[in-house]
């Protein structure tokens, strides 16, 4: 490899020094014992320096030593192991929510897939996703995220009512395919995301009620899901292992539903991909315990 890496060098050293003969040519007459009359002209001098700078670059291309796996790769190479899952490399494509695609880790609890993904808004910005697509047979919809200033103002009602009002005008004006294809099929989605146009609830516990803004739509179905021990200690762990993340079970149509998790920033730390697995495959645990979900024979059906 160091060999390698050397002859990788040499060959761009000569590869500029190739450009630089064909790009100034006609100034080799002013060098000392410079003759181009000798060399067949500058026109001659170019075009032999151009085709040694194309073989020069197609030897580089194939010397090239190979790029170090990145860190992002690394670590989720080691959790794919570690949670039997797999690694895959999918096209990368433009969604409601960025690019998406690209290095993925699919894995399964309780016979649900539950996929590990990136997205990447305009900004550059990335956020990681864990997401696992559910059929309900006790369907509700749910909001979790950390209680501070900053997201009571993000999810306050007058706000999300605003944005309500603009999502039912696109529907009525017939342009709300983006919304539609992001959350479901059918109309009204501004009807389906008004519980977050709504207050937040208490789930009767104080560790729970003092650290998350919850929302929902079927208060009762809520609070039996996060004050589940598992969920709730994997809220916790979660909490104080990433900041700014969410965690969200939002309808797709039908009876399907997704429980996400958002997290801010590619997450790499081994510690933190597992309080998000944990969290993940404990709400997965508790939805199939608590009947939340279809059966495997509806399911199959």
């Amino acid at each position: 490899m160091p060999v390698r890496k050397l002859v990788f060098a040499l060959l761009g050293l000569l590869s500029i020094l190739a450009l630089a003969l064909c790009l100034w040519a006609p100034f080799l007459s002013l060098l000392p014992g410079g003759n181009l009359e000798f060399l067949g002209g500058a026109g001659r001098v170019r075009l032999g320096s151009g085709c040694a700078l194309v073989l020069l670059l197609i030897l580089r291309a194939l010397v090239r030593p190979p790029e170090p796996p990145s860190r992002r790769a690394v670590a989720w190479a080691e959790f794919a192991t570690r949670v039997g899952g797999t690694v895959t490399e999918e096209r990368r494509g433009l969604g409601v929510l960025g690019w998406s695609g690209g290095r993925m880790v699919r894995w399964e609890s309780r016979g649900i897939g539950i996929t590990l993904s990136t997205t990447t808004d305009s900004d550059r910005n990335t956020d990681t996703h864990f997401t696992a697509d559910v059929r309900m047979a006790r369907p509700f919809q749910i909001h979790v995220v950390h209680e501070s200033l900053l997201t009571k103002a993000l999810f306050a009602a007058q706000l999300w009512h605003v944005a309500l009002r603009a999502v039912r005008g696109r529907e009525g004006r017939g342009d709300a395919g983006g919304a539609v294809g992001s959350l479901g099929t059918g109309a009204g989605i501004a009807d389906r995301l008004a519980f977050l146009g709504g207050k937040e609830i208490l789930a009767g516990d104080p560790a729970i009620d003092d650290a998350f803004l919850i929302k929902t739509d079927a208060p009762d179905l809520a609070r039996e899901f996060v004050v589940d021990p598992g969920v709730s200690c994997s809220l916790r762990e979660v909490n104080e292992s990433v900041k700014g993340w969410q965690m969200s079970l939002m309808w797709q149509g039908a009876s399907e539903h997704q429980l996400t998790l958002v997290v801010p920033g590619g997450i790499l730390e081994p510690r933190e991909l597992e309080a998000c697995r944990v969290l993940m495959e404990a709400s997965l645990r508790c939805l199939a315990d608590r009947g939340f979900l279809e059966s495997s024979s509806a399911r199959a059906a």
